[in-house]
Parts: structure tokens; sequence; C-alpha cells
């Protein structure tokens, strides 16, 4: 197994590329733990805190047709190292600020920039690793994301208690500036559409529509994005009620809490992983039905459990399952697009999950408050069996005979001349 993660292992850029972003995400994660603080700490009510956390999603939403055109028109390097770099300007007055306005605003600011650095990292990658190993890098970068996320609410919180809410923020902002120094020095550019035709603007549809209308099109992603969408939605969703369904509904210790969201880190680091090695679009394809019905299983034994200790082994099949989805998925979407279009496609991409996640901010709020934590665990368990039943018929439709494995081949390749 470890010999399809050799290449990556001696792949400069890669390895830049992936410790820069790391300690991002990890600065990141980080941040919204310190931000969380100040909020409650100052009195804030629940609805604040889902609005700072919508605030750093809706930006991607907006900016997702200039994110994608100028990721695929502008030097990467170019456009990488300035989103850091504005990213960390903006974090050194949330160091200081404690106005939630202000805290929102900055925040929305940050946002933005991630939409850029975000399809432009998503578009280069392939590039830097090689086609052939966009799915085992795909897998290695979320298996260490996850790492990071894991580890980073507990340094958050022991920093906020120890310092203070400000030293958290500032080490966000240093993050930000070691990913501009490692996207400084990824040697592999990508100058996007243009270069690739001398310097001509792409003709037929407009860039705006590009990325949508390519997810749309394409006879695997469109219903496969439509099911990730579905299940974004109702994981968040649950995401907001777990700490009531653990500590109120089933009286455990808030040790249990963090234990199992740090069980289902560790079981997405595995799927992810053991999804490195699929090498075909049909069984990526079936894979993400497959982690789909997993995290529906999950969630009805989430809602069904007695206690909260046999709430362990769906913990880590609902990380797998989380992971085998977003792996897979996220490896068709690249592998079945065409190159020039990558940015285009990764900020639709994203900015349908985001829409997707701001939804279920107040989706999860609305449902807490009329159902109760068991109620929407089933809820998402039952409407995320529908969703799989869907996925999967859609897909037997596309690559139920070999018939239709070659034409979903044949489109595979139209789509990346």
């Amino acid at each position: 197994m470890l010999n399809i993660y050799r290449p990556l292992a001696r792949n400069r850029d890669f390895l830049i590329s992936l410790a820069g972003r790391c300690a991002s995400r990890f600065g990141d994660e980080v941040a919204v733990v310190a931000l969380t603080l100040r909020l409650q700490a100052a009195g804030g009510r629940p609805y604040l805190i889902a609005l700072l956390l919508a605030a750093g999603l809706v930006p991607s939403i907006a900016a997702a047709g200039p994110a994608g055109r100028i990721a695929d028109s502008v030097d990467s390097r170019r456009v990488l190292v300035t989103a850091a770099v504005a990213q960390a300007a903006c974090c050194v007055p949330l160091i200081f600020v404690h106005q939630v306005a202000a805290m929102i605003v900055l925040v929305a600011l940050l946002g933005i920039g991630a939409a850029f650095s975000q399809a432009t990292w998503q578009a280069l990658i392939p590039r830097a690793v090689g086609e052939d190993n966009i799915g085992t890098a795909t897998a290695v970068q979320q298996a260490v994301f996850t790492f990071a996320t894991i580890l980073a609410p507990a340094v958050g919180g022991i920093l906020a208690a120890a310092f203070g809410t400000g030293i958290p923020l500032a080490l966000d902002a240093v993050t930000f500036g070691a990913m501009a120094v490692a996207a400084a020095m990824v040697r592999t550019r990508r100058a996007g559409a243009r270069a690739a035709q001398g310097g001509q603007a792409e003709q037929g549809r407009p860039d705006t529509a590009g990325g949508w209308a390519a997810l749309r099109s394409d006879p695997l992603l469109a219903p496969l994005v439509a099911g990730l969408t579905a299940f974004v939605l109702l994981g968040m969703m649950t995401n907001v009620v777990q700490v009531f369904l653990v500590r109120e509904t089933l009286h455990a210790s808030a040790a249990w809490f963090g234990g199992l969201e740090a069980i289902t880190m560790a079981g997405l680091a595995c799927g992810v992983l053991a999804c490195g090695r699929i090498t075909t679009d049909a069984a990526r394809a079936w894979a993400v039905a497959a982690g789909a019905a997993i995290m529906s299983l999950a969630a009805l034994a989430f809602g069904l459990a007695p206690a909260v200790p046999l709430l362990v082994p769906f913990a880590v099949l609902a990380g797998a399952g989380n992971g085998m989805v977003n792996v897979c998925a996220a490896t068709l979407v690249m592998t079945r697009t065409q190159e020039q279009m990558r940015g285009r496609v990764s900020a639709a991409l994203w900015a349908v999950l985001s829409a997707a996640s701001v939804a279920s901010l107040a989706a999860g709020g609305a449902l807490a408050a009329v159902l109760d934590p068991r109620q929407v665990y089933l809820l998402a368990g039952g409407l995320g069996g529908v969703v799989t039943l869907w996925l999967t018929v859609r897909l037997a439709q596309r690559l139920g005979t070999r018939r239709g494995h070659g034409d979903i081949s044949v489109a595979a390749e139209q789509s990346r001349a």
C-alpha cells in the first residue's frame, strides 16, 4: 500500500505545499476556537457564533466566479502569495478587536482570501504531482489536514486559557505567513488558460459559467456533486446538536464529547488513505455511494444508541464514510475536468459546499428548537438513506453495464482533452 505514496514522498513541490497548507489549516482551526471563546466570554448568543462561522463561508459563494477566473488566468505564485499575505494582514487586527461587527467583517475578508487560494491550490496540485497521482495526493492532503484539525482545537483552547485569545490569533497570522513562504518556494507554476493558449482568452462559454457548466454536464460529476452537497448539509446539521446528544441526552462528560470528535477524525483519516489506492472513475463513484451509505447508518446509530460507549464504532464508521466521500468525489472532480478549467470548477464546487454549510447552520439551529438531538440524527440518517438510494440508482444508470463504463471513459477522456 505504501508504494503508491512513494512518488509523492519524492515530490518537492507537493511536500512544500502540503506543509504550508497544513500549517495554515492548523492556524485557522486554532483561530476558530479563539474567536468562539472570545464571543462566548463577551456574552455572545449562539446565533452570533453561527453568524461568525457563516461570515467565513459566504465570500466563497459570492467570490466563486472571480476566484475561479483568476486561478485559471493569473500566475499561481502571485495569487497564492498575495492571498496569504492579505490574510495574514487581516489576522493582525483580529488580535486586538473585540467588537462583534468588526470581527465578522475581518473574518469575511479572510474568507475572500480563502476563496482565491483554495481555487488556485486545487488547480495547481494536479500539475505538481501529475495526473496519475491526483488520487493519492488528494488522500494524503485530506489525511494530513484531518490530523491538523484534531490537534488544533486542543492547542487553541490551551493557548486561550493560558495567554488569552490574542495569542491563538497571532499564531494564525504566522501560519498564513508560512503558507506565503511555501507558495513562493513551489517551483511548479500554473498561469492558467491564457498561458496555455498563448495569451489568448478562452473562446466559447463565458468564464463565469464555466465551472458550474462543467460540473452539471459531466455524467458522473452531476449526481456526485448533488449527493456530496446533500451530505454536507446533513452532516453539518448533526454537528450542531452532537454536543447536546452527548452531554444532555446521554449524560456523558465533556471528555467523551472530545473523544468522539477525535475518533471520528481518526476514522476519516483511515477512509481517505484507503481510498487513495482506487484508480478508476467507476470505482471512485461507487466508493462515494458506499461512504454515503455508511454515514447514513452511523447517523441512525447515533440517534438510537442508549449509551455513549456504543457510539465509538459508529464514530469510526462515520469518519471513514466521510473520508471515502470526500477524497473520491474531490479526485473525480479534478481528473474529469479540463486542466485549464480546474480553477473555475474548484471555485464552483467550493461555493456549492459553502452554501450547503451555511444552510445547515440555519437548519440545524431551527431543527434543534423543535426536535431533540436523537430525532435530528434519525432524520439526518433517514434523509441520508434516501439520498444514497437516489445516488445509487443514478450511478447504476451511468455505470451499470459494460457499455456504460465505455461511455463514461470516453466522456472522461473528452473532458481531459
